[in-house]
């Protein structure tokens, strides 16, 4: 038996291997008992405490960790599997997707992940494009902390020199005699990571917040995720304030140009317009813009929010029995320009956020596993409305429940039409014992691209 199948057991299924190194060892594994797709990595012994605390804080913005034991004096950890791709691979394959706005969503929730990691002095070590991952919705996740440290107060220096080149503070190589990595290392990493992103020309809201982020000297630095968060959003607050204080100021000069002295009477509007303007424009006209007090505190430690963004604290959706009430009617807005599919379960629309949350499972049947079955009376129905000005030719639908799969044929859809299919979910997979269900449903057609609906299954009391 070699070292692969002593880490598998009788447990786990290799389905690919993704890194095999002397210092590391990463494969995407199947567990047979949970029946979901896992990560396997192979840790050093000296990281359990960080996976530990990893496990116990639970952060959405980190895979799950299921599992961790210990094989041949190393620690194996099994966790979530991410759908997704990093932000190396986005660079590569999509860079057109990596303007401003993303790159502050991505800053905000790096500033939220962190904040939660510092606050148990979890020292990260190794943010870097390749180490950050976005899922559909543009959620980060942090998939890697091979060398992550527990800080401590009493240090001098890091006993291990490590990090990647280029996104590592100098403090990290023992440079500069700056001592030994903290939070503020971190920092640098981040601040790097977002001026890759956005490209070395890049001269926007965001220059002077990364330009501080990446000194070399760690107390020139934002001293917290928590006062790096609020100099963005001060930052935000003040040219928001600036824009329209000028749009105002033009445009009660345009309404008030009779009044200027370089306005002749017999002047067109135009002409009236443009002399207003450029007066106003040279006499630098601006309303005053509240000042906020650099002892305001929008983001705390112990409680980050973070603006725009999708919240991980979901409205719960009460599940009526079925046939109890009638389906909701879709009077709804129709958009243009895309293909919209939506969920009605058991009549009642899930909405848009991906999660679901169930109620009254307690009764429920499971399976020789153990895992928690649908009713047979539950239903589902998909609604499909073609709005995006194409015919949808020799469409067909997938629809993955679990590890059902099932193929469903579908007539041309013109646009403007609409399609129903019913799902019966009675005896499939609503959720393992300890986790979450899945559905999945792609629609494919000739000449437009797939398109994808996901919803996970939460098990709530």
């Amino acid at each position: 038996m070699d070292f692969l199948e002593r880490y598998l057991g009788d447990t786990y299924e290799l389905v690919d291997t993704l890194k095999d190194s002397e210092q590391s060892f990463v494969a995407a594994v199947y567990d047979k008992r949970a029946r979901r797709l896992c990560v396997l990595k192979r840790r050093d012994l000296h990281s359990r405490p960080i996976y530990q605390t990893l496990k116990e804080l639970d952060d959405p913005h980190v895979p799950k960790i299921f599992r961790l034991f210990e094989r041949d004096g190393k620690l194996i950890v099994i966790e979530e599997h991410i759908d997704g791709q990093t932000l190396e691979e986005i660079l590569i394959y999509q860079p057109e997707k990596l303007n401003e706005d993303l790159a502050e969503k991505i800053l905000f929730q790096l500033c939220e992940c962190l904040a939660a990691f510092h606050a148990k002095n979890i020292i990260h070590r190794d943010l870097k494009p390749s180490n950050i991952m976005l899922t559909e919705k543009n959620f980060v996740k942090l998939i890697d902390f091979g060398i992550a440290r527990i800080f401590k107060e009493t240090g001098t220096a890091d006993t291990e020199l490590m990090g990647t080149r280029g996104y590592a503070p100098p403090e990290q190589f023992g440079l500069f005699d700056f001592g030994q990595t903290d939070r503020r290392s971190d920092i640098y990493a981040l601040g790097v990571t977002l001026k890759n992103l956005l490209g070395s020309d890049y001269d926007g809201r965001l220059k002077k917040i990364l330009d501080k982020c990446t000194s070399l000297e760690p107390s020139k630095r934002f001293q917290s995720v928590e006062e790096l968060a609020n100099a963005v959003i001060r930052r935000k607050k003040f040219l928001f304030a600036r824009r329209i204080s000028i749009a105002a100021t033009v445009g009660l000069a345009i309404i008030f140009f009779p009044r200027s002295m370089n306005v002749q009477e017999n002047s067109s509007p135009e002409e009236k317009i443009s002399v207003v303007v450029e007066e106003t424009q040279a006499e630098k006209i601006s309303a005053p813009v509240e000042k906020i007090q650099p002892e305001e505190k929008i983001f705390e430690a112990s409680s980050i929010q973070i603006p725009s963004l999708p919240q991980t604290t979901l409205p719960e959706i009460n599940l009526p029995p079925p046939n109890v009430n009638p389906p909701q009617t879709r009077q709804e807005e129709k958009s243009s320009g895309e293909v919209e599919m939506k969920l009605f379960l058991n009549g009642e629309l899930t909405g848009k956020e991906h999660m679901i949350y169930l109620r009254g499972w307690q009764n429920w049947s499971r399976d020789n596993y153990g895992q928690i079955l649908f009713p047979n009376d539950w239903h589902a129905e998909l609604h499909i409305e073609n709005h995006s000005g194409k015919d949808l030719i020799n469409p067909h639908l997938a629809v993955n429940i679990g590890r059902d799969k099932k193929n469903f044929d579908m007539p041309n859809l013109e646009n403007g039409q609409s399609f129903d299919l019913d799902i019966p979910l009675g005896k499939k997979l609503a959720s393992p014992e300890k986790g979450s269900g899945h559905l999945q449903i792609i629609l494919q057609a000739e000449g437009v691209p797939q398109i994808f609906l996901n919803k996970t299954f939460f098990l709530v009391k």
